[in-house]
């Protein structure tokens, strides 16, 4: 995989990113942040998507949208990683980084809402905010035990392309500050198997973006644990420590 940012297994605050990796339209990082840049390198004007989050947050944080889309240049699309991370909004006099992990989807809508026919949540239900930032008509929300039957079907029976944007969280639990894996590693296969076949087997996948976010899985060989078995079935390079 192409090495876009590498910074060690450091902390993962909000505002910035420590891994970051590529391959064609797969990218992988330590936390969702960049997710919105993965997505402008791939997303046509001409196309219809339908967005499927998988993730134990929302990721819709919109309170500040006015001013972190003012904040935006209009090549967005073309500026570096680096330069992504850069951009600056003015909040009252103080300058705030407008890229976070939480607020991106609201900003991707803002920028090509009219391209996306359907917002497909899989969420614990956590974050700082619901989905009421996007048209309530195009959100559809599901319970675990939907995921493993409808995701295959979502995705090679809508007629545009799918944005998937997993992050390794939503398959833990967290109960006492221990960790519980959500789903079975037999069940995991079977998942994982389907997001093959629809990633490999067909076009239906226009960019696919993972979190790794191990501070929300238990530490780092956990997320990579679960990480490692879905890279395995993709061909693609296993991380290790």
């Amino acid at each position: 995989m192409e090495i876009l940012i590498d910074k060690g297994f450091n902390e993962s605050p909000c505002y910035d990113i420590s891994r970051f990796y590529k391959s064609n339209n797969f990218y992988v990082m330590d936390n969702h942040g960049a997710a919105l840049w993965a997505w402008l390198q791939h997303v046509k004007p001409d196309q219809f998507y339908r967005l499927i989050h998988i993730d134990r947050h929302y990721d819709t944080l919109a309170v500040n949208i006015e001013f972190w889309m003012d904040s935006l240049p209009e090549n967005l699309s073309e500026v570096s990683i680096e330069e992504f991370y850069s951009i600056q909004c003015d909040i009252e006099n103080v300058k705030y980084q407008t890229i976070r992990w939480d607020n991106y989807i609201p900003i991707f809508d803002r920028l090509y809402g009219e391209n996306i026919k359907s917002y497909i949540f899989y969420t614990h239900r956590q974050g700082n905010t619901k989905t009421k930032a996007l048209d309530q008509n195009k959100v559809q929300e599901f319970q675990h035990d939907s995921l493993i039957i409808n995701l295959e079907r979502l995705i090679k029976e809508f007629e545009g392309k799918t944005i998937l944007n997993l992050d390794i969280d939503y398959f833990f639990l967290c109960q006492d500050d221990k960790y519980f894996q959500l789903f079975s590693d037999e069940a995991l296969d079977v998942l994982f198997k389907q997001i093959q076949h629809c990633y490999l087997e067909t076009d239906k996948i226009e960019v696919f973006t993972v979190a790794l976010s191990p501070d929300c899985c238990g530490g780092l060989s956990n997320s990579l644990r679960i990480y490692n078995k879905l890279a395995k079935m993709l061909g693609l390079e296993l991380i290790i420590k």
